[in-house]
């Protein structure tokens, strides 16, 4: 009977396609990023590193802070 059962789920096999080529971080994400309207909120609990809602765009809280020369 286990014999007939591996015969039946050989023939059954799901045929699985072919995966596309797809690489996420060969993508163009910079473009996107540019356009977009950034909302950032914290990804971890320390508030470091944040992140924009819309596009994913990753930063550290120091490379957000104004540098406004003419600012007092």
């Amino acid at each position: 009977m286990y014999i007939l059962e591996l015969v039946v789920k050989l023939f059954k096999k799901k045929k699985v396609e072919k995966q596309l080529e797809f690489d996420p971080l060969a993508s163009d994400n910079i473009e996107i990023s540019e356009e977009c309207e950034h909302i950032f909120m914290p990804v971890d609990s320390t508030g470091e590193i944040l992140a924009c809602s819309k596009c994913g765009l990753v930063v550290n809280r120091k490379d957000l802070k104004d540098k406004n020369i003419f600012k007092t």
